[in-house]
């Protein structure tokens, strides 16, 4: 209890496994393993190709699929937060889809973009399994169908804590 230990490289296992989906990713991740459970939490520091602003930066993710936002000013401080979030959502064990990125701890300075996030360590390859299994079984031919049935099935959704709610 009360442990963090720091993975024993720089960059830790995430970045790679990024650049794995997109090569050309400038990204270079450090990680510790800490005594919990729950959930996986993340700092990222990434070179952009020009500089940017942050709003710019969020309409881009906000574009993306299984990407949610969460704030801290909304009262999500942790990742146990997080974990209670969906649990009020009603959903099953508390499992989260997505990736929840704390928009209101991402920042941009010139070309680089720093940013929190966190993931489900069980629940967050749901979805991606679901969508293999449509691939490989033909049912589904267009990927991003594919995306739309599972999130539409799973309540995945990228507005958790709506400003306007």
């Amino acid at each position: 209890m009360n442990t963090i230990i720091p993975e024993g490289r720089i960059p830790s296992h995430q970045g790679p496994d990024a650049q794995s989906v997109v090569p050309d990713l400038d990204v270079v991740t450090m990680a510790a393993k800490g005594a919990h459970t729950q959930h996986h939490l993340h700092f990222w520091t990434i070179e952009l190709t020009r500089p940017a602003d942050t709003e710019e930066v969020l309409e881009a993710l906000k574009a993306m699929p299984r990407i949610a936002f969460v704030r801290q000013s909304d009262g999500i401080v942790a990742v146990n937060s997080a974990v209670e979030l969906m649990q009020d959502l009603g959903r099953p064990r508390g499992d989260m889809y997505e990736v929840a990125i704390w928009e209101d701890i991402l920042t941009v300075q010139g070309n680089e973009l720093f940013w929190t996030y966190t993931v489900d360590n069980q629940a967050i390859v749901v979805p991606e399994n679901i969508d293999a299994i449509r691939a490989l079984a033909g049912t589904v031919e267009n990927g991003d169908e594919s995306v739309q049935r599972t999130d539409r099935a799973l309540g995945v959704r990228a507005d958790f804590i709506s400003r306007n709610a």
